[in-house]
């Protein structure tokens, strides 16, 4: 099964209208104040803002970047490509006994692991409580036995958290891009840490010219395997970093997992095999 071009057309036609209210509103401003001095005010927002054009809900960190899009009429259908891309590590793990999120959001990747992987626990650290607040409009699950949601910084929780994971999934932004906290070599190490045997850390990051080599590095330093995807016109660098070493990855296995996963799996992984870098 594939992502069906419809919801391609809409995602792209919503991020569209959204570039076009940002270079409307932020960018006219961009000449006329010291960027430290440019408010959200300016664009008349307020931060997280949640945001509806036909079909698709999001929740907006500002003008520029979205942190979440959902379907309204599929709430559970991953309308962005790198949280696609994310879900990848099921190509080398399809049933996780755990899985933990850092940067809720608006829940994408939360509602995705807890519909499609019943038999996971999941565990879900979200920073900002305004965007908790709002997460009853994202269709997020209630809290359970086997979905946890934890208001506080992921760096704290990974370094003081006592408890193992099999999967751990870090998409940590801010209005002002990814935090420190969760990209320095202390949090790769201590994500390391934290998964079981056989572990996978999965990071979104930002693909800027030159911007992500650092973070490449550090976690070439702490993981044992890393392997790489670029996605949204090259705009994201999805992030798979193995716990253990001496890993040896054959595309034609997983072409096949990918095949066995589209009953289940309503996302592109086949296309994903074929552009895996290791």
């Amino acid at each position: 099964m594939v992502v069906e071009d419809r919801s391609a057309t809409e995602i792209e036609d919503f991020l569209d209208h959204i570039d076009r209210i940002d270079r409307d509103h932020r960018w006219s401003a961009r000449f006329e104040a010291a960027p430290s001095q440019l408010h959200h005010e300016e664009a008349g927002f307020v931060a997280p803002l949640v945001f509806e054009l036909g079909d698709i809900r999001s929740l907006l960190a500002n003008w520029a970047y979205v942190q979440s899009a959902m379907s309204i009429t599929d709430p559970f259908r991953l309308m962005l490509e790198y949280t696609q891309a994310m879900m990848g590590f099921l190509l080398f793990n399809p049933s996780p006994k755990t899985i933990e999120i850092i940067g809720l959001g608006g829940g994408s990747l939360a509602k995705y692991c807890h519909k499609f992987l019943p038999e996971s626990s999941i565990r879900g650290v979200e920073v900002d409580w305004d965007v908790l607040a709002v997460a009853d409009q994202f269709c997020m699950p209630p809290g359970s036995d086997r979905f946890e949601i934890i208001w506080g910084d992921g760096s704290d929780f990974v370094a003081k958290d006592e408890r193992t994971t099999d999967i751990l999934l870090v998409d940590g932004f801010d209005s002002s891009g990814q935090p420190a906290q969760l990209c320095s070599l202390d949090f790769y190490r201590a994500c390391r840490a934290r998964l079981n045997a056989g572990g996978i850390f999965v990071v979104n990051l930002c693909n800027y010219p030159g911007k992500h080599v650092p973070m490449l590095h550090r976690l070439r330093e702490c993981f044992g395997e890393v392997i790489t995807v670029t996605v949204e016109a090259g705009m994201n660098l999805v992030v798979f970093a193995f716990r253990d070493e001496r890993l040896e990855f054959d595309r034609e296995k997983l072409r096949v997992t990918a095949g066995n996963l589209q009953f289940k799996h309503q996302l592109p992984l086949a296309d994903l095999v074929e552009t895996l870098l290791w």
